[in-house]
């Protein structure tokens, strides 16, 4: 998670005027009922588990701690679960921001099925929690395929990514036991610049059309994946929307494409937090969507106009440790590294923002 908006927290040496030696900063004296508190440091380090810190004021917490809101992550998630019903369309959470069954638990509604994931221990982990219907959305690599082929036989639905012929032949040439067949998404580039064919390619239909009927008894097309993470480079919610609306078109231009083919393609999806945040009305025509770090957002999102700052259910608590008058600092006992997952300087408030006190930095 990057740019964690913050009521008690900023990064090392933040330079401002207000707080006082061992004072949580913001000053506050609240329960921690309401939030869920995990140190940093973590539990090997012999920290208490987090069942002795229920409704005990933030200030016994130790430091620095992730805290969530549960009620605003509550409220994230069925805003996202209700912008999707006005669409008609699935939702199928990302987990890889917070990688917590509870938190997929409460993204998917209680259902624990139709998730994505960004690694194999991040499928496991999730698998042995009780989910199914999980989305590996990374090209399959050859020396990760028998971690693949256990999770295709575990569970009912385990689904993987082909952006190229090399990676489907991969897929033929391990086959599935007897009953099971490989399902498989075809990954769209359409602008994102990462994985994916790009689907103006003349290659592009080819793959899709072997996919889909090369070896049916062998592989099947679930559908087509696009993700937009290029919304994250914007500056506003105007063109957040026309990446979204392009991607949407590019998607459904393909999908058309296959179809006047004779290529059946039953799903297509796109995401990202901030194009499903505020989504365009041609998103309707897809199957589902998939954003992630909407059930906690963070000082990024509310910079990208994603949330507002309230809506921002993370919060990392620290305290203030030296107050150096002189040059205008105070010393916190959290570095930016934990507040922020690409570092200092990322965007007017530096690595976070503390609530309350926007002079700080």
């Amino acid at each position: 998670m990057d740019g964690h908006t913050d009521r008690w927290a900023g990064r090392g040496g933040d330079t401002g005027t207000r707080g006082r030696r061992g004072d949580a900063a913001g000053g506050r004296s609240r329960p921690a009922g309401g939030r869920i508190a995990v140190p940093a440091a973590g539990f090997w380090l012999g920290w208490p588990q987090p069942s002795s810190w229920l409704g005990a004021p933030l200030e016994q917490l130790p430091t620095p701690a992730l805290t969530l809101d549960l009620a605003t992550l509550r409220g994230n998630a069925e805003r996202m679960r209700e912008r999707c019903r006005a669409l008609g369309l699935r939702l199928r959470p990302h987990v890889k921001t917070h990688k917590t069954l509870e938190g997929a638990a409460l993204a998917t509604g209680g259902t624990r099925r139709g998730i994505v994931v960004s690694t194999l221990a991040e499928a496991r982990f999730f698998a042995a929690g009780g989910f199914d219907d999980i989305l590996y959305a990374f090209p399959v690599p050859r020396w990760r395929l028998a971690e693949c082929s256990e999770l295709a036989q575990r569970l009912q639905q385990f689904q993987v990514l082909v952006d190229s012929p090399q990676g489907l032949e991969l897929l033929l040439q391990n086959p599935l036991p007897a009953g099971k067949r490989w399902l498989v998404w075809l990954k769209l580039d359409c602008g994102n610049g990462r994985a994916g064919i790009r689907p103006s390619d003349p290659e592009a239909l080819a793959l899709a059309r072997a996919i889909a009927q090369g070896s049916p008894e062998l592989v099947a097309l679930v559908g087509v994946y696009a993700h937009c993470g290029n919304t994250y480079g914007c500056r506003d919610i105007p063109a957040i929307q026309a990446i979204a609306r392009d991607t949407t078109a590019a998607v459904l231009e393909f999908v058309t494409a296959l179809r006047q083919a004779g290529i059946a393609c039953p799903q297509a999806t796109i995401g990202s937090t901030p194009s499903c945040s505020h989504p365009v009305p041609e998103m309707s025509q897809l199957t589902e969507v998939h954003p992630g770090n909407y059930l906690f957002y963070d000082l990024q999102q509310t910079q990208l106009g994603s949330c507002r700052p309230e809506e921002v259910a993370i919060r990392v608590l620290t305290r203030v440790i030296g107050h150096y008058r002189h040059r205008g600092q105070l010393l916190l006992d959290c570095g930016w590294s934990g507040l922020s997952l690409h570092g200092r300087d990322q965007g007017p408030a530096g690595c976070a923002a503390i609530e309350g006190h926007p002079q700080l930095r």
